[in-house]
């Protein structure tokens, strides 16, 4: 099963999550057991597992991403300063994520979530979802 989905980022420097419509992609599918892939093709955007709970914790997330890589004058990258740090950040935090999948269900832990991160600006954005049994 491979399944194309999108959703429109509010803002540059945001995570959206994305966690039910990647279980509602899986129990569609209906396979039992194997791996679930989710991942996004944009160079300057990237997929994050971390905690629904505290929405201040993302905040955090995006600011320690802009103190490690501010957007600068002197990178090698021929586009925008944001677009050249946007594409460190999806490097280093990656652009997809590997999930167990047993008993239908997938393997989250108790307050993990799965977000697109925003790095640029606010626009739509592809994800896709794999699951290979």
């Amino acid at each position: 099963m491979l399944k194309k989905n999108t959703v429109t980022t509010p803002q540059k420097g945001c995570l959206v999550e994305i966690t039910e419509a990647v279980k509602e992609a899986v129990a569609a599918s209906g396979l039992r057991e194997g791996v679930i892939t989710v991942c996004t093709p944009d160079v300057d955007a990237g997929i994050l597992i971390t905690s629904f709970y505290d929405p201040k914790g993302h905040e955090d997330i995006i600011d320690d991403f802009v103190r490690i890589f501010p957007a600068r004058d002197n990178f090698h990258f021929q586009g925008s300063v944001t677009e050249g740090a946007a594409h460190s950040k999806s490097s280093v935090a990656g652009q997809s994520v590997d999930f167990i999948l047993s008993e239908g269900e997938m393997k989250l832990g108790g307050s993990q979530g799965i977000f697109l991160a925003e790095y640029t600006e606010a626009k739509e954005r592809t994800y896709y979802i794999k699951a290979i049994g």
